[in-house]
């Protein structure tokens, strides 16, 4: 409430105004009540609304794999979505009269796109015809076949679902999907979005973000997990946005990607886990459990190079610290080269005999030009030793490594160019056009901050550069 401050000479003409005019002093006195009430009650509307919508997306949240909330805007060309689901004189005239409330799309197991509008907005002849209402919210799909689908999918989940805990993530997921631009997501639309790169981002299975539009940035900042968001106790604020005087570092031009970690199993964790994985690495590589928990705990740096010319497009280095474990890494790379051999690929000899001690570089054996296609070399000394790793490309004669140690350091933080990856048709899965049309991506990954642990909750915040367009 603001405070208002009057002189003494303010209050003896009021007072004695009131005093003369008693009928004025009552009618001034309703008017000023009932501008209190009236305020009182659309705040109390607004909050009420926002619940009800809230408590309308949970029970919406089991029949879909993803949800994401839009900000109207009426001066903007009608969505695509709106179109399809409500016709486009119907569309746009509902897009005009909209206000610029929110809206919702939503995508169930099966692809289809679902459209989520106020029920104080959708038409009634909607809501009758090819919507379905859900609490304080409509659904539209495209027929009616789909419109029950999800509406089995709904009663046969809801009986099951734990209780949401109150100030946990997912409850704070939902305030946010029912206030501003936001997105959910579950381990199914991971998996159907990032295609075969779904395995190395299992960290992120289930996650909430909250959305802006900064010029031409898209960021987001919010919450992933391993496990279902509405299973998790933990209590942490959803968003927690980057100061403006946070500086990433620039990734260099010709890097398509580059993924630096606190410890490979936050990409490789998933796959390491596996026995289909584990067997052959141990049996024949010699990569036993102990050397796999000391492979998976190691620091690295990870980075997709464009190769202009060569028999790759692009070639893949990697650079893991290995103090004092050398021993350990000559067996692996020994086992390494015999089966090279055994394939078809033959050690390269440096004309000049100036190869650095400990390098071992590979070609095609019926390659006669002895293109190198990969191969490894050490760096470093006996108790700082960088092992340089290249795949399709010549292994990096320089440490790249970045140091993550530090304290406040993220965990992990990825560099990219969705554009150049998307056009050289190494973006697989079947991301939003916004991603694939970025000339640059970067985000980062810490431990949520919680007053317990939380384990495998992280923090996410990054952004993306749209086109001009």
């Amino acid at each position: 409430m603001v405070a208002v401050e009057f002189s003494s000479f303010d209050r003896r003409f009021i007072a004695s105004g009131l005093k003369s005019c008693p009928a004025t002093a009552l009618g001034l006195s309703l008017v000023i009540l009932g501008s209190i009430l009236g305020l009182g009650s659309t705040a109390s509307r607004k909050l009420s609304q926002r619940d009800a919508t809230a408590r309308s997306l949970a029970r919406l949240a089991e029949g879909f794999t993803l949800i994401q909330s839009f900000q109207g805007d009426p001066r903007r060309p009608v969505p695509a979505l709106w179109n399809a689901r409500l016709g486009v004189k119907p569309a746009r005239d509902l897009w005009k009269r909209q206000g610029g409330m929110l809206w919702w799309q939503a995508w169930s197991l099966d692809g289809e796109a679902y459209l989520l509008l106020p029920a104080t907005l959708a038409p009634s002849q909607a809501q009758r015809s090819i919507g379905k209402r859900y609490g304080s919210l409509v659904v539209i799909g495209t027929d009616q076949l789909h419109r029950e689908q999800l509406t089995q999918r709904i009663k046969a989940v809801t009986p099951q679902t734990p209780a949401l805990r109150e100030g946990g993530l997912f409850q704070s997921c939902l305030d946010s999907l029912s206030k501003r631009p936001s997105v959910y997501w579950t381990a199914d639309a991971l998996a159907s979005l990032s295609g075969a790169l779904a395995p190395l981002l299992q960290q992120g299975r289930e996650g909430c973000m909250q959305l802006r539009l900064q010029g031409r940035a898209l960021q987001w900042s919010g919450v992933i997990a391993q496990r279902p968001l509405r299973t998790s106790a933990a209590k942490a604020p959803l968003v927690r946005w980057p100061s403006d005087n946070d500086e990433a570092v620039a990734a260099e031009p010709s890097t398509l990607l580059r993924v630096d970690g606190s410890a490979l199993q936050l990409i490789f964790g998933t796959l390491m886990s596996r026995q289909i994985i584990q067997v052959p690495l141990e049996q024949n590589y010699g990569i036993n459990e102990a050397l796999r928990s000391r492979i998976s705990a190691s620091p690295f740096s990870l980075r997709l190079v464009a190769r202009p010319t060569g028999l790759y497009r692009a070639g893949l280095q990697l650079q893991i610290p290995v103090p004092k474990d050398q021993a350990s890494w000559f067996k692996v790379l020994t086992a390494v080269s015999e089966k090279l051999k055994r394939r078809g690929f033959s050690p390269l000899q440096r004309a000049d005999d100036s190869a650095p001690q400990g390098e071992q570089l590979w070609s095609k054996t019926d390659d006669p030009q002895a293109t190198i296609v990969g191969g490894w070399r050490w760096l470093g000394d006996n108790d700082q030793r960088l092992l340089s790793v290249g795949f399709g490309i010549e292994p990096e004669g320089t440490p790249f490594i970045r140091n993550l140690a530090v304290p406040d350091a993220a965990s992990l933080v990825v560099q990219a160019d969705p554009l150049t990856l998307a056009g050289m048709d190494l973006l697989s899965g079947r991301w939003p056009k916004p991603m694939t049309k970025a000339s640059t991506l970067t985000f980062e990954v810490k431990p949520l901050e919680t007053r317990q642990p939380a384990k495998g909750l992280w923090r996410l915040v990054g952004q993306l550069t749209l086109p001009q367009s």
